[in-house]
């Protein structure tokens, strides 16, 4: 925890330096501690982002934005305007005791499967190598590469080199919830408390969202949200909706510059080259346009993508074949008979129907575009892969909406309590593991109060050559400890098509693509796969 809370002040005070210093270059109008911060966050992943295609994110670079960051910190204390920090004066006893239990939590290790397999392989390969052409030829995963790993693998060296970037940026929401006294957004601590043991782009998507909400609802229409706004969606597309209404309520309120948008149009097309350099579209994990590069991942590949995630809509429970069958009507019928993940489905649409009720209650013009936006994406997500965690921003604004009038007692009363239960199943997870949930807790250890817990485990790699490719193979499949790895999964799935990654030209400085395999390179993998099942008996 020590270690953690070191993390965090750096964080904070890195941040918020840069963030000054680009504000006063932008003369963008803001005394807000925690939206200059992350204006900092942004341009810190924007410059880091334009590095990582020439320049892996390593300790040199973080040694830069540290010494960047400090500046920008010393300069706003020399100048004594502590308008930025009057937040402290709404501090109590209450902020203090989340503020503790956040780093108390974000100090128990990581639980979730993404963090093993996608998380710490992209930070990992992003410190080692920076941006790789193709990558997604080796894993599709790592051909979205989100801007919020790429934000993480700069401070990965000195700062936080545990990966609880996350609980950074929850501790900075907490103090947005002071800064600006909306003390129902309390509510949400305890929610979001069960993502900062990981760097999951999930967080910064959700806590953005409701700053961009609740200032627009305030009526602090400022241009810093529209930047927030994309920075959301550069991190994960699904979010795509919150930039447009930042866009049309601006129209509407007749409070839009299109100036604004030179920034905006910045943060897209870097997105879309980053996209294209890793995986070969513009917008991942969609294969058009079609500009036909000859690094883009195999058709086999794409066609097994686009149908897996048309099959997790429907939790697996039913074949290609039969979901494709499917007319419109039974698509949304077996939706909801996909067993207990059904309910979850049904929440989807009882929060479309909580926000509906909202807007034609208020008959507010923000409101019908909040609601219009959500819809929108909701067919939009439906016709893709409808999975629920797809629709948890969708949840999250209807939840905001129920709580947004609730006292700042009950407020407190309600985030302190979920806060104290969700702390106590960290600390004894036996009891949620009973139910197939959180396999990955650990429970807590005294060592935790000095540093944050890792989750280990010993792990063989043994290293294999196919063709001018050589790999890792894990001996646990979802951690890939050395780049670069291919898991039983991934083997399998190159030996079904019959294609296999391969080196553009001598290693992967110039990238990756796919070929056919030949007979000889077949039976190579066969057996790869077979010396690697000992391990794993029970891999499908």
């Amino acid at each position: 925890m020590l270690l953690l809370l070191i993390s965090i002040i750096g964080l904070l005070i890195v941040n918020f330096g840069v963030g000054l210093i680009i504000k006063n270059v932008l003369k963008t109008e803001s005394q807000s501690f925690v939206l200059t911060s992350f204006l900092g966050i942004l341009s810190i992943t924007l410059l880091q982002t334009i590095i990582a295609f020439f320049s892996p994110a390593n300790s040199f670079v973080e040694f830069v934005f540290l010494i960047f960051g400090s500046i920008g910190f010393l300069l706003f204390l020399k100048k004594k305007d502590l308008s930025y920090l009057d937040f402290r004066k709404n501090i109590n006893f209450w902020f203090y005791l989340l503020f503790t239990m956040i780093v108390f939590v974000g100090s128990f290790s990581p639980y979730l499967y993404d963090h093993f397999s996608y998380y710490v392989p992209t930070i990992s390969y992003l410190k080692e190598f920076g941006l790789v052409k193709g990558i997604s030829n080796l894993d599709l995963l790592l051909g979205q590469t989100s801007f919020w790993h790429i934000y993480q693998a700069i401070f990965s060296h000195f700062i936080d080199v545990f990966f609880k970037i996350n609980s950074y940026l929850l501790v900075l929401f907490l103090i947005y919830i002071y800064e600006r006294k909306q003390y129902f957004l309390l509510i949400f601590i305890p929610i979001f408390l069960v993502f900062v043991q990981q760097p999951s782009p999930d967080l910064p998507i959700l806590i953005i969202t409701l700053i961009v909400i609740n200032e627009l609802m305030n009526k602090r229409e400022k241009p810093i949200l529209l930047y927030l706004s994309m920075f959301a969606f550069c991190i994960k597309p699904i979010i795509f909706w919150l930039p447009i209404l930042v866009i049309l309520h601006g129209f509407s309120q007749k409070k839009f510059s299109i100036k604004w948008m030179i920034p905006v149009f910045g943060l897209g097309i870097l997105l879309m080259i980053k996209n294209i350099w890793l995986f070969g579209f513009p917008i991942f994990p969609i294969s058009f346009p079609d500009f036909d590069l000859s690094w883009k991942p195999s058709q086999e590949i794409l066609t097994y993508s686009s149908q897996i995630g048309l099959l997790k809509s429907y939790d697996m429970k039913y074949s290609y074949q039969q979901v494709s069958e499917f007319n419109f009507f039974e698509k949304i019928y077996y939706w909801f008979l996909i067993g207990y993940k059904s309910i979850l489905n049904v929440g989807i649409l009882i929060s479309l129907l909580i926000i509906t009720i909202f807007t034609f209650k208020k008959k507010e013009r923000f409101y019908y575009l909040l609601l219009i936006c959500l819809i929108v994406k909701s067919i939009l997500i439906f016709s893709f892969s409808a999975q629920y965690r797809f629709f948890i921003d969708v949840y999250l604004v209807a939840i905001f909406l129920l709580v947004k009038n609730v006292s700042e007692q009950k407020a407190i009363f309600t985030s302190v309590f979920l806060s104290v239960l969700i702390s106590t199943i960290f600390t004894f997870p036996g009891f949620v593991q009973r139910f197939d949930v959180g396999k990955k807790m650990t429970s807590f250890s005294w060592p935790q109060l000095y540093q944050p817990k890792e989750n280990k485990s010993v792990n063989i790699n043994t290293e294999y050559k196919i063709g001018n490719f050589n790999f890792y193979v894990p001996k646990f499949p979802f951690q890939k400890d050395f780049f670069p790895s291919l898991n039983i999964y991934d083997l399998k799935l190159y030996d079904y098509y019959g294609v296999f990654p391969q080196y553009i030209r001598k290693d992967f400085k110039q990238g990756f693509y796919q070929r056919k395999l030949n007979q000889q390179e077949k039976n190579l993998l066969k057996k790869i796969i077979s010396e690697t099942e000992k391990y794993n008996p029970k891999v499908p």
